[in-house]
Formats: structure tokens, C-alpha cells, sequence
């Protein structure tokens, strides 16, 4: 939401995987080599954090902003030189890469991440592609499987981290008679349920010559690992779009290179590795075939060699009635010191998932993506997928959003669509675009909202960033223009909302925490927008006031973030503060 002058402010890729063992009383993380994915690729040269207590970007770095009127509402109408030397770096890094884009365009109707692509036509035998799951014999005696015994000489390194991704040293050895796990049947008959993500157009090869990047198995080529230079990333791994049976792994690199995903049931075990087709700098790879509810690890890099290792789960089955939980932030543009402070906390949870109710970035440029988003949100989003529901900041300097694109791998377009996570379904919407009857959204809204998906969850939510009712706003009535109000949400939204049985709603753009009981259209609403950029205050005798809505209980202006837990029928909602304490809570129950 911009505050200008005032003080604030990936594709889905589909491949068939192979399973593979390592021979017995060898050292190191030992792999096998396989199908390689497509991606979209980019990169420039990292920009300095900007101020957050400006939005205009006069001139210097994109990300340090100036003193400017205090009256005006704008953007910076010129590139400025730190940007305009990062695009002509991403220019000269693609024209030496092969980067061809494979989109995940999914529409009205369709069902997306658990139905298997084929890759028939990349050279693969279909009844040999159906074997390669977890479950896949390979090499000599050898099964992978969830409960490989691991040899008596396993060695816990000095430095280990304590929970899940508890590092184990990588000359543990593993034993030669590693057995099969639970029977969990993978590969190319995956089943297509009611976790399918829905959204508008879909279509798994909309991106130019996709076929042809996607090179088929070679064979096994085995590899003993190495560690990646953090130096070498500019954007260090980060995990999104997150199913019963896939996760997209996403990374940027500062030189063009084919990146590599090693992933499997245990650190040192054995593991399957996806490769790019071609270099490239933007680097996504969409791992598909994992067994739900398992908690899975996953190292990415280059040329044999990879970030530590890290895990994450994949969803549970929507019949599942365990307990998860999930963490919600919204607008920590220009606020990376402060985000930075947040993640750590949300990561230490533990959450299963997480979402952003958008303004992500204060401008769009390559440069924030990577200070105020990529960087501060490492610690969480290394090992917690997450999505994004798009803003209006994101635009200001990309109006196409086509670095939100590129950077974000989501269902659908990347802008609406909906998503299914055991008895939770969300719905995520872009406030930036037309919710008209007969625009495309509108109709996503409805298809989504109308699926099976939706209509068999527990629980419906919706995430989107501009709220129906806002009392505050920093600089008050003056700043608080039509854009920024955004009425459509509260006239046209919110009653379409209400008649398809939406639950809560997730917003942002108000820099504040604020909670809105459930409405007698049946929908509770919670304002998120307190993780990063400056805070929208009372001021004093109420100067910044914009609005009065006796719908809205209560009103908190502190940085803070959601902590949602979700057991049987309740869903419990919890403000947390910088220092961790709790703020506000509230309850949303179904039967």
C-alpha cells in the first residue's frame, strides 16, 4: 500500500523421478543423478535495503529512499542507476543462458499439483515411470524406503542443529541391507483429489518450447557431494506451493549455472536428484512423487554441490484430522530489520505452511525482492513453503508484476487460485486486478470457491491484500485516496464472498493489526499488515482517521505476524508481538 512522501513505504515444472541407492560403506551424501526440470531464469546484481519511512525513489539505489514531499502519492517515474546496473547484469547473464519459461497457467475448473504430467514425449517409457517412486528397487539388494537402517558408524557432527533439520555428519555410512518403508505408492499414476489446486487456465506447457528443455533420464550417474558457497547465491533456497505430493524449490544464483535438487526420506540417505536442462540464474525446480504427510530433506546447488540440508512435510490427506498450524504475515516492505526479527520466531514454531498477505517488496524491483523479502525470510522459508497473495507495492516499479512472476512459483496465474491443505481451503486473491462480473478473476473466484476442493473442507479461507473496512491511515484523509480505500472490496467482494460460504479472510495493507468478529454474512476478517513497513497510528486526537466501522472490534498498531493452529473444528488465531508475547486471539469454530 503506498505511502508516498508520507514515511512508509515459479511456473510449475513437472518431472518423473527416479529412485536411487547407494551402495553399502561408502562415504558422503551419494546420488543419483536424473530427470531434468525447466525454469524460468533472471538475476541482477543486489540492491541496499531501502528506508521505510519513504515511498518515492528519487534517485541512488533502488532500495534507499530520500527525503520527499510530504504531500505527494507517487512513484519514482525513472529506473535509478543501482537497478538500471542490475538489469543490464541479468541482461548479459540471459543472453548467455538458455531460459526457457514453463508456465503453470491453471484455469477455471481445472485441477492442478497432484494430477502427474506426462513426460512420454520427453523419451520416457510410461511403465518404467510408474516404478520411480520411493518405493522404486534399485541397485544391487538395495530398496529405499522410509526405515533404511543406517550402518553402526553414523557420526553426529560438532556443529548440529537441534529438531528437524538436525545436521548428521556426511561420512555417516549407510548398511547394505537398507529395507523398504511404508508402502507408499508414487510416480505416474498419482491420484488427482480434493487437495488439487484450482485456479484459471490451466496449462502445464505454456511456456515457449517446453518440451524440448526437458531432457529425459540418461541413466544413473552417481555423485558425492559438496558444500555451495553461499556467496555464489543471491537468493538463497526458498520453498513454495506445497501439496500431498509436491513442493517447488526455488533459488537465484549470481551467474547462469544448471541447478540441482537433491531430496529423499532422510539427510544422508538415499536421495533423488532433479537437474535443469540449462543454465540459468532464477532457478525453480518443482519436485512432484513424495509421499503425503512426510516430512522430506532437500539440499540445491549446482555441479555437485548444495546448501545444507533442510526438510519440510508435505501436506496431509484432506481426511486427515491431525493438528497443524500455519503462519500469516502481511506488508514487511521496507522493513527488512524488522521481518528479519519476525521469521526466526514464525520458524521456530514449526509451522506446516505459511502465506503473505502482500507488499512484499516496496517498489518491484530485482533489488528489494532480495533485501526485504529473499533475505530476512531465509530462516522460515528454507524448510516452511509458503504462498503470496500479490499487493499493490509489487507493481509500483514492475506495473506487468512480471518479477512477482517470475520469483513466486503458485497455481494457476500466480495472482488467483485456490489451494487445499487437509480440512483448510484457501482462495487466494489480487486486489490489483478486476473482481467485475465477467473479468477472469471473478470467474476464478467462483470456480474455485465452487470446487469440490473447496466445498469439502472444514474450513474455507480467502487471502487478499486490500481490506473491506479501514479507520487509519498515516497521513489521514489527504493520503487515504480511492486506490488506497479500494470500496470494490467491501461492495462487490465481500457479499460474493459471503455467498460462497468463505469463513475468514486474511488482508493486509492497513499497517496494523485489526480483527473484525464473524459479520452476519457469516465471514470473520483479520488485518495482518504489521510485519515490516511503518505503522498507520490513531496520531494524536485521532488526526490520522479515515474511517469509523463499528464492525471492527479491535485495533492494535504494533509489527506483529499470525500464528493459526488448527485442530478439529477450531481454528485458533493468535497475534504475536516483536518479542513474541501475544497481542490479540479469537477463535473460528465449525462442526
Amino acid at each position: 500500500m503506498n505511502r508516498a512522501s508520507l514515511r512508509r513505504g515459479l511456473c510449475v515444472v513437472a518431472l518423473s523421478t527416479t529412485a536411487a541407492a547407494c551402495g553399502s560403506d561408502v562415504p558422503g551424501w551419494y546420488l543419483q543423478a536424473d530427470a531434468a526440470t525447466d525454469v524460468t531464469s533472471d538475476s541482477g546484481s543486489g540492491d541496499a535495503a531501502a528506508d521505510p519511512h519513504d515511498d518515492t525513489q528519487p534517485d541512488g539505489t533502488d532500495d534507499t529512499d530520500s527525503a520527499s514531499d510530504a504531500g505527494s502519492d507517487v512513484e519514482a517515474d525513472a529506473p535509478d542507476d543501482a537497478d538500471a546496473a542490475a538489469d543490464a547484469s541479468d541482461d548479459a547473464q540471459d543472453a548467455a543462458a538458455t531460459d526457457p519459461d514453463v508456465g503453470s497457467d491453471s484455469g477455471p475448473g481445472d485441477i492442478g499439483d497432484d494430477a502427474t504430467i506426462d513426460t512420454d514425449d520427453a523419451g520416457r517409457d510410461p511403465d518404467a515411470d510408474r516404478e520411480l517412486g520411493f518405493d522404486a528397487e534399485v541397485g544391487a539388494d538395495a530398496e529405499v524406503g522410509a526405515d533404511a537402517e543406517v550402518g553402526a558408524d553414523v557420526e553426529v557432527g560438532a556443529d548440529a542443529d537441534v529438531g528437524r533439520d538436525t545436521d548428521v555428519a556426511v561420512d555417516a555410512e549407510v548398511g547394505p541391507d537398507a529395507e523398504v518403508g511404508p508402502d507408499a505408492e508414487v510416480g505416474a499414476d498419482a491420484e488427482v483429489g480434493v487437495d488439487a489446486d484450482v485456479g484459471a487456465d490451466t496449462d502445464t506447457d505454456s511456456g515457449p518450447d517446453a518440451d524440448a528443455d526437458v531432457r529425459p533420464d540418461t541413466g544413473p550417474v552417481v555423485e558425492s557431494l559438496g558444500t555451495l558457497d553461499p556467496a555464489t547465491l543471491t537468493a538463497r533456497p526458498y520453498l513454495m506451493w506445497v501439496t500431498r505430493n509436491a513442493v517447488s524449490v526455488r533459488w537465484e544464483s549470481s551467474s547462469a549455472n544448471v541447478g540441482e535438487v537433491w531430496y529423499g526420506l532422510t539427510r544422508n540417505g538415499r536421495v533423488t536428484v532433479a537437474r535443469e536442462a540449462s543454465a540459468r540464474t532464477s532457478h525453480e525446480v518443482r519436485i512432484e512423487g513424495l509421499p503425503e504427510g512426510t516430512t522430506i530433506w532437500y539440499g540445491a546447488g549446482m555441479s555437485s554441490t548444495v546448501t545444507p540440508a533442510k526438510s519440510f512435510r508435505t501436506a496431509p490427506a484432506p481426511t486427515s484430522t491431525a493438528p497443524y498450524s500455519f503462519v500469516v504475515w502481511g506488508d514487511n516492505q521496507n522493513g527488512p530489520s524488522t521481518f528479519g526479527a519476525l521469521t526466526p520466531q514464525m520458524a521456530a514454531l514449526d509451522p506446516d505452511f505459511a502465506f503473505s498477505t502482500g507488499d512484499c517488496v516496496q517498489n518491484g524491483t530485482r533489488g528489494e525482492y532480495r533485501s526485504q523479502l529473499f533475505t530476512p525470510i531465509a530462516p522460515l522459508a528454507a524448510g516452511v513453503p509458503f504462498l503470496v497473495a500479490a499487493g499493490n507495492h509489487e507493481r509500483y516499479s514492475d506495473s506487468g508484476a512480471a518479477l512477482f512472476d517470475e520469483y513466486m512459483s503458485q497455481p494457476s496465474d500466480e495472482h488467483c487460485f485456490g489451494w487445499r491443505y487437509g480440512s483448510l481451503f484457501m482462495l487466494f486473491i489480487d486486489t490489483e486486478l478486476s473482481i467485475d462480473v465477467g473479468s477472469s478473476q471473478r470467474s476464478c473466484i467462483e470456480t474455485a470457491l465452487r470446487s469440490e476442493a473447496a466445498t469439502s473442507a472444514r474450513f474455507v479461507g480467502a487471502a487478499f491484500h486490500k481490506p473491506p473496512r479501514i479507520e487509519f491511515w498515516f497521513g489521514g484523509i489527504f493520503a487515504f485516496t480511492n486506490d488506497m480505500e479500494a470500496p470494490q472490496v467491501r461492495e462487490v467482494l465481500e457479499p460474493l464472498l459471503e455467498s460462497l460460504g468463505v469463513d475468514i479472510v486474511f488482508n493486509g495493507h492497513n499497517h496494523l493489526y485489526a480483527y473484525t468478529p464473524e459479520t452476519p454474512g457469516g465471514i470473520t476478517w483479520v488485518t495482518t499488515g504489521g510485519a515490516g513497513g511503518s505503522l498507520d497510528e490513531p496520531g494524536l486526537f485521532d488526526v490520522w482517521r479515515v474511517g469509523t466501522w463499528p464492525e471492527i472490534a479491535t485495533t492494535i498498531s504494533e509489527h506483529h505476524y499470525l500464528y493459526v493452529t488448527v485442530s478439529g473444528g477450531t481454528m485458533h488465531v493468535s497475534a504475536r508481538a516483536e518479542d513474541g508475547s501475544e497481542l490479540d486471539s479469537f477463535n473460528v469454530t465449525r462442526p
